[in-house]
Protein backbone atom coordinates (compact mmCIF):
# COMPACT_ATOMS: atom_id res chain seq x y z
CA UNK A 1 0.00 0.00 0.00
CA UNK A 2 1.26 3.31 -1.08
CA UNK A 3 1.55 6.14 1.74
CA UNK A 4 0.75 9.54 -0.10
CA UNK A 5 -2.37 12.21 -0.61
CA UNK A 6 -4.72 10.47 -2.60
CA UNK A 7 -5.51 11.67 -5.88
CA UNK A 8 -9.20 12.30 -5.58
CA UNK A 9 -8.44 15.42 -2.81
CA UNK A 10 -10.35 13.84 -0.14
CA UNK A 11 -7.89 14.58 2.12
CA UNK A 12 -7.38 11.22 2.76
CA UNK A 13 -4.02 8.79 2.14
CA UNK A 14 -3.91 6.58 -1.51
CA UNK A 15 -3.54 3.72 0.68
CA UNK A 16 -6.30 3.88 2.64
CA UNK A 17 -8.50 6.07 0.28
CA UNK A 18 -8.98 4.92 -3.58
CA UNK A 19 -6.15 2.29 -3.23
CA UNK A 20 -8.01 -0.59 -1.94
CA UNK A 21 -10.56 0.43 -4.57
CA UNK A 22 -8.76 -0.15 -7.62
CA UNK A 23 -7.28 -3.06 -5.94
CA UNK A 24 -10.25 -4.72 -5.73
CA UNK A 25 -9.79 -5.20 -1.71
CA UNK A 26 -13.03 -3.00 -1.55
CA UNK A 27 -15.94 -2.40 -3.12
CA UNK A 28 -17.41 1.73 -3.01
CA UNK A 29 -20.12 2.08 -1.03
CA UNK A 30 -21.61 5.18 -2.95
CA UNK A 31 -21.60 6.83 -6.53
CA UNK A 32 -19.15 9.64 -5.44
CA UNK A 33 -16.53 7.45 -3.82
CA UNK A 34 -16.85 5.40 -7.30
CA UNK A 35 -16.66 8.13 -9.26
CA UNK A 36 -13.47 9.36 -7.04
CA UNK A 37 -11.91 6.13 -7.19
CA UNK A 38 -11.65 6.24 -10.60
CA UNK A 39 -10.39 9.64 -11.12
CA UNK A 40 -7.80 8.13 -9.49
CA UNK A 41 -7.26 5.13 -11.30
CA UNK A 42 -6.76 7.99 -14.14
CA UNK A 43 -3.96 9.57 -12.51
CA UNK A 44 -1.74 6.60 -11.21
CA UNK A 45 -2.02 4.32 -13.86
CA UNK A 46 1.58 4.61 -14.64
CA UNK A 47 2.55 2.91 -11.40
CA UNK A 48 -0.02 0.46 -12.00
CA UNK A 49 -1.20 -0.95 -15.55
CA UNK A 50 -4.28 -2.86 -13.50
CA UNK A 51 -6.09 0.68 -13.69
CA UNK A 52 -6.85 0.54 -16.54
CA UNK A 53 -8.82 -3.03 -15.93
CA UNK A 54 -10.36 -1.44 -13.09
CA UNK A 55 -11.80 1.45 -14.62
CA UNK A 56 -13.18 -0.96 -17.63
CA UNK A 57 -14.75 -3.04 -14.74
CA UNK A 58 -16.16 -0.58 -13.29
CA UNK A 59 -18.47 0.66 -16.29
CA UNK A 60 -21.93 -0.61 -15.88
CA UNK A 61 -22.56 -3.90 -18.38
CA UNK A 62 -24.47 -1.89 -20.75
CA UNK A 63 -21.93 0.32 -21.19
CA UNK A 64 -18.55 -1.61 -20.85
CA UNK A 65 -18.38 -3.20 -24.80
CA UNK A 66 -18.29 1.12 -25.74
CA UNK A 67 -14.71 1.33 -23.61
CA UNK A 68 -12.01 -1.23 -24.32
CA UNK A 69 -8.36 -0.78 -21.96
CA UNK A 70 -6.46 0.32 -24.92
CA UNK A 71 -8.91 3.61 -25.48
CA UNK A 72 -8.59 4.31 -22.20
CA UNK A 73 -4.81 3.84 -21.97
CA UNK A 74 -4.37 6.11 -25.29
CA UNK A 75 -6.44 9.09 -23.14
CA UNK A 76 -4.36 8.47 -19.98
CA UNK A 77 -0.95 8.73 -21.36
CA UNK A 78 -1.91 11.64 -23.85
CA UNK A 79 -3.48 13.80 -20.67
CA UNK A 80 -2.09 14.21 -16.90
CA UNK A 81 -4.79 14.85 -14.47
CA UNK A 82 -4.36 17.88 -12.11
CA UNK A 83 -7.09 18.48 -10.14
CA UNK A 84 -10.97 17.27 -9.09
CA UNK A 85 -13.89 19.32 -7.76
CA UNK A 86 -16.60 17.30 -6.56
CA UNK A 87 -19.64 19.54 -7.73
CA UNK A 88 -22.72 17.52 -6.36
CA UNK A 89 -23.98 20.22 -4.15
CA UNK A 90 -24.32 22.96 -6.15
CA UNK A 91 -25.79 21.28 -9.73
CA UNK A 92 -26.65 23.11 -13.08
CA UNK A 93 -29.12 25.65 -12.65
CA UNK A 94 -31.21 23.98 -14.71
CA UNK A 95 -30.82 20.42 -13.09
CA UNK A 96 -31.49 18.77 -9.99
CA UNK A 97 -29.55 15.70 -8.98
CA UNK A 98 -30.42 12.56 -8.08
CA UNK A 99 -28.91 10.40 -4.88
CA UNK A 100 -27.04 8.25 -7.81
CA UNK A 101 -25.35 11.24 -9.73
CA UNK A 102 -22.21 12.81 -9.31
CA UNK A 103 -21.49 16.67 -11.03
CA UNK A 104 -17.71 16.80 -11.19
CA UNK A 105 -14.88 19.08 -12.95
CA UNK A 106 -11.38 16.67 -13.63
CA UNK A 107 -9.31 19.23 -15.02
CA UNK A 108 -5.91 17.96 -17.17
CA UNK A 109 -3.24 18.83 -19.21
CA UNK A 110 -3.18 17.94 -22.95
CA UNK A 111 0.09 19.44 -23.88
CA UNK A 112 0.00 23.01 -23.37
CA UNK A 113 -3.72 23.03 -22.85
CA UNK A 114 -5.64 23.00 -19.60
CA UNK A 115 -9.13 21.43 -20.17
CA UNK A 116 -11.70 21.00 -18.41
CA UNK A 117 -14.06 17.55 -17.77
CA UNK A 118 -16.89 18.99 -16.76
CA UNK A 119 -19.82 15.83 -15.99
CA UNK A 120 -23.07 15.00 -14.49
CA UNK A 121 -22.20 11.26 -14.80
CA UNK A 122 -25.04 8.44 -13.62
CA UNK A 123 -24.41 5.44 -11.34
CA UNK A 124 -26.60 2.74 -11.01
CA UNK A 125 -26.22 -0.85 -8.39
CA UNK A 126 -25.50 -3.61 -10.43
CA UNK A 127 -24.88 -7.23 -8.47
CA UNK A 128 -24.99 -4.82 -5.38
CA UNK A 129 -22.04 -2.89 -6.72
CA UNK A 130 -21.93 0.89 -8.00
CA UNK A 131 -21.39 1.11 -11.29
CA UNK A 132 -20.38 4.20 -13.72
CA UNK A 133 -23.15 3.92 -16.94
CA UNK A 134 -23.10 7.69 -18.65
CA UNK A 135 -22.48 11.30 -17.92
CA UNK A 136 -24.28 14.29 -19.93
CA UNK A 137 -20.45 16.45 -20.61
CA UNK A 138 -20.54 20.73 -20.25
CA UNK A 139 -18.48 21.88 -23.11
CA UNK A 140 -15.88 23.88 -22.06
CA UNK A 141 -12.62 25.98 -23.99
CA UNK A 142 -9.23 24.71 -23.58
CA UNK A 143 -6.96 27.38 -22.16
CA UNK A 144 -3.34 27.10 -23.79
CA UNK A 145 -1.19 27.89 -21.32
CA UNK A 146 2.09 29.53 -21.95
CA UNK A 147 5.91 28.41 -20.53
CA UNK A 148 5.94 31.07 -18.22
CA UNK A 149 2.71 31.26 -17.12
CA UNK A 150 2.24 29.11 -13.49
CA UNK A 151 1.50 25.82 -14.08
CA UNK A 152 -2.53 25.12 -13.60
CA UNK A 153 -1.49 22.02 -10.97
CA UNK A 154 -0.80 24.92 -8.35
CA UNK A 155 2.55 24.13 -7.55
CA UNK A 156 3.56 27.56 -7.76
CA UNK A 157 6.28 26.68 -10.47
CA UNK A 158 6.25 28.05 -14.31
CA UNK A 159 4.50 26.04 -16.64
CA UNK A 160 7.75 25.00 -18.37
CA UNK A 161 9.48 24.04 -14.81
CA UNK A 162 6.84 22.27 -13.70
CA UNK A 163 6.61 18.27 -13.85
CA UNK A 164 3.32 17.88 -14.53
CA UNK A 165 3.86 19.95 -18.22
CA UNK A 166 3.55 17.06 -20.48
Amino acid sequence: MLSFPCYCGSGKKFSTCCEPLICGQAAAQNPEQLMRSRYSAYCHHAKDPQCYSYIVQTYHSKARSLHSEADIADFANAVHFIGLKILSDSPRPEQTLTSNQVHFIASYLAGDKLELLDEVSDFELEQGRWMYCSGVLTEHPAVRVSRNDPCPCGSGLKFKKCQHRI
